[in-house]
């Protein structure tokens, strides 16, 4: 029974999705993966999943025209993790069609409020009938985690940005507590890690990190193996709520992550090593209506006390 799995989100979507991908590859073995190129390729590089096709092949266009091309006929037993229905083809959704699609929906919208991670777990385990599965078997480390004392690379990595300017912490509150941990604290090992998103930011991190003499760097533009790899050889994290900080979880960083417009109960990686904090704003999390905000600002309203203190008692509380 040939199995594919339909995922199209984002990086940070996808890796909330990693323990329901793991329940279904325990229950049948290995499937193919529908997902962007670039997810797709770092999930198979990871050894998560067995083989992928992109999710925007021609092939996937056709399906909403109301056929099944012959790449896809292969694959009897799919299963599409969408947050609306109506996202998956319905040619996919017709009772009479023998080639129905399991629907996973990715994000809670009840009232409860169920993480991402144990929503999609729970129907999966359901669809399944392995009632039985527990979520926290499925929550280790992805392959280029080390353990704690292995880790010697980076002491913390810091990345200041997201896949929306809404959700970010100002640049310079950044580089405010990385400046306190290396002068008051005697951090000497610190990673600046920037993605496409972050090209604005280049010119004011290079300028700062030139006067640490080497203690402070920074990496740019580099593709997800190589950055999960530094990740999984740091001890700490910082940054946003974003895709790369879901990496940083899953990669085994004790991750401190900042939330202001976007739900905590959400959106905050299933893993154990992670903290959360979240704005004081009154508005906060104010949920998708952040997109239409025209005064965001609670983001602004995370003061960098706040967050070092946090910070410096999760390193406490880890023994470093």
């Amino acid at each position: 029974m040939p199995t594919l799995v339909v995922n199209q989100g984002a990086l940070g979507d996808v890796l909330m999705s990693l323990p329901a991908l793991r329940l279904l590859r325990k229950a049948r073995g290995e499937f193919t993966l529908a997902a962007s190129p670039v997810q797709g390729l770092f999930l198979r590089q990871a050894g998560e999943v067995s083989s992928v096709i992109p999710s925007n092949a021609s092939a996937f266009s056709e399906l909403y025209t109301g056929s099944i091309p012959p790449l896809l006929k292969y694959f009897d037993d799919i299963w599409w993790f969408t947050r609306r229905r109506g996202l998956v083809p319905d040619i996919y959704l017709r009772p009479n069609n023998k080639l129905t699609s399991n629907v996973v929906f990715t994000v809670d919208e009840g009232p409860q409020g169920t993480d991402c991670s144990h929503f999609q777990f729970n129907q999966v385990k359901k669809q399944l009938e392995m009632e039985e599965e527990k979520i926290e078997d499925y929550l280790y480390p992805m392959s280029y985690s080390r353990g704690l004392e292995a880790r010697n690379l980076f002491d913390l990595a810091v990345h200041p940005g997201s896949g929306s300017p809404k959700k970010t912490w100002p640049l310079e509150n950044f580089l405010e507590i990385v400046k306190k941990l290396t002068e008051k604290r005697g951090l000497d090992r610190i990673l600046f890690i920037l993605g496409p998103a972050e090209e604005h930011l280049c010119d004011r991190i290079q300028e700062f990190v030139k006067g640490y003499g080497g203690r402070i760097l920074y990496m740019q533009g580099q593709e997800l193996p190589m950055v999960a790899d530094t990740l999984g050889n740091t001890k700490f994290f910082l940054g946003n709520d974003s895709g790369i900080s879901h990496l940083a979880a899953w990669c085994g960083a004790s991750s401190l992550l900042l939330f202001g417009p976007t739900q905590t109960k959400l959106w905050k990686p299933a893993v154990p090593n992670v903290r959360t904090l979240k704005s004081p704003a009154v508005c906060s999390p104010c949920g998708d209506a952040y997109r239409h905000c025209k005064d965001v600002h609670c983001m602004k309203d995370i003061s960098t006390g706040q967050v070092l203190s946090s910070l410096l008692s999760f390193m406490k509380d880890s023994g470093q």
